[in-house]
């Protein structure tokens, strides 16, 4: 992903605030509970429609172009979808947008 793909993608403030959740799933979403430990497989994404406050289309639109950027990695559990941060991409993002704002 470029970094001008990257700024536009974490320009949208739900995208941000989804990132943020999945960091600390655990703290993000105390008090929801769901049938597996967050560090096994991640956090449903009905709970995150929930915390976000989307309808369901809007959730998984949101939570597709994470998914395809590979910021975020997803686990089908049943009927379920399961989404957990993917460090190592977030990092090598995080280092591509920092070399390209330096670069100004």
């Amino acid at each position: 992903m470029t970094p001008e793909n990257a700024i536009k993608l974490l320009a949208n403030p739900t995208r941000v605030a989804v990132l943020k959740w999945l960091k600390n799933p655990a703290e993000s979403f105390a008090g929801y509970s769901q049938l597996y430990d967050f560090d096994v497989y991640g956090v449903c994404a009905s709970l995150i429609q929930d915390k976000a406050g989307l309808s369901q289309p809007a959730t998984s639109l949101c939570l597709k172009a994470l998914h395809d950027a590979g910021l975020v990695e997803a686990s089908k559990v049943g009927k379920w979808t399961y989404y957990r941060r993917c460090e190592a991409r977030m990092q090598e993002t995080m280092a591509s947008v920092t070399r390209c704002l330096q670069e100004l």
